[in-house]
């Protein structure tokens, strides 16, 4: 009965975390540009139960082992980049990227970071920086105050009353598998070996940066309602088994000869 109380422990842990998971989608349900996350669960290690003292008929020739499970563990959290909706907002330093690219972000310590939150500024310089200040690395932009447009190619034009100044284009990054960014929160990502190589270009066809638009979360709450109340349940379930087991090793260890 020692295997049924860790395989109901192992239960219960790995539905909590998928209900930290959910609750995190659903808390981050108006964060700009956020991916929601989803658990993969797999198998723990099979014990044989084929000892000396069992009452089991050991394998014949050709036939599988007797073997037992001793629970259940999260093997993964993985995000889901699908996009989400795009919300007009009017706002000219709000922008989102229809595709597969990244903003690139300027870390203090010099890093290179990546969001899909377009949701920018101009600093004191300025230069177009994040919600918290960090350089966004776009063409250089010229002093004084001015108007910026960006085209859907990524064409950045800068407007003072009624010239307008070509400053260059906007590049994005790009990766192979973008799941496997570093999430470090504020919206930003960094690199990891598991992301496959940077590539940074300008936006390339069926891809577009859109201007006065915010990509809002890939959030739907009546999926994230209803993986809680499954991950609930299954919770519940193996809370019970474990009283169970327990009421068994009571009655048990009250036994007399």
């Amino acid at each position: 009965m020692l295997r049924s109380l860790s395989s109901a422990v192992a239960g219960m842990r790995a539905r909590q975390q998928s209900m930290d998971v959910t609750a995190n989608n659903i808390a981050n349900v108006n964060t700009t540009g956020f991916k929601r996350k989803r658990v993969a669960f797999t198998d723990l290690v099979y014990q044989s139960i084929e000892r000396r003292g069992n009452a089991v008929a050991p394998a014949g020739e050709g036939r599988p082992p007797v073997v037992a499970g001793t629970g259940v563990g999260v093997s993964a959290i993985r995000s889901d980049m699908r996009p989400g909706m795009y919300l007009e907002t009017g706002r000219k330093l709000d922008f989102a990227v229809v595709g597969e690219g990244f903003f690139r972000v300027q870390l203090p310590d010099g890093q290179e970071a990546y969001t899909r939150d377009g949701s920018f500024q101009l600093d004191g310089e300025g230069q177009v920086v994040t919600g918290k200040g960090f350089r966004v690395i776009f063409p250089p932009l010229p002093q004084g105050e001015r108007e910026l447009l960006v085209a859907p190619t990524g064409a950045v034009t800068v407007k003072s009353g009624s010239q307008e100044t070509a400053a260059g284009r906007l590049e994005l990054a790009y990766f192979n598998n973008p799941q496997g960014l570093l999430r470090i929160g504020g919206n930003l990502l960094l690199h990891s070996e598991a992301a496959g190589a940077v590539r940074v270009a300008t936006p390339g066809e069926g891809e577009a940066v859109r201007q006065g638009y915010l990509e809002t979360a890939n959030v739907e709450l009546s999926e994230e309602m209803v993986r809680l109340i499954a991950d609930q349940r299954a919770f519940e379930l193996s809370a019970r088994a474990l009283r169970s087991i327990d009421e068994m090793w009571a009655t048990a260890n009250q036994l007399r000869r």
